[in-house]
């Protein structure tokens, strides 16, 4: 019995690690699902999540909007994040709350 769900366990950890992977947001909208290799200062060099063992591809730069990394983190490749998204950052509503005194009548 133990064997049988050390075997499921040691499944479902490796069945969930191996949907890991990096997506690339092209400027068209199409989204590439990738392990991502390295970026240059032209090219994102990258292999299809799939297919490890083709030859790496390479796509320009100028083509790639963001890449969303497997634990989260965007990177956007003009360097800073859209307009949409800093203004709803910088939109925030900032609450101050007054302090009450309270005066004593005589």
């Amino acid at each position: 019995m133990n064997k049988c769900l050390l075997l499921l366990a040691f499944s479902l950890t490796f069945a969930a690690s191996s949907f890991a992977q990096d997506k690339i947001k092209l400027k068209s909208g199409d989204i590439i699902k990738s392990r991502v290799l390295g970026v240059t200062n032209t090219e994102v060099i990258y292999y299809k999540i799939y297919k490890l063992k083709d030859p790496k591809l390479k796509l320009p730069k100028s083509d790639v909007e963001y890449i969303q990394y497997e634990n989260g983190k965007i990177v956007y490749m003009t360097g800073k994040k859209p307009a949409a998204i800093n203004k709803a950052a910088t939109t925030k509503k900032t609450t101050t709350t007054k302090k009450k005194t309270a005066v004593k009548k005589k």
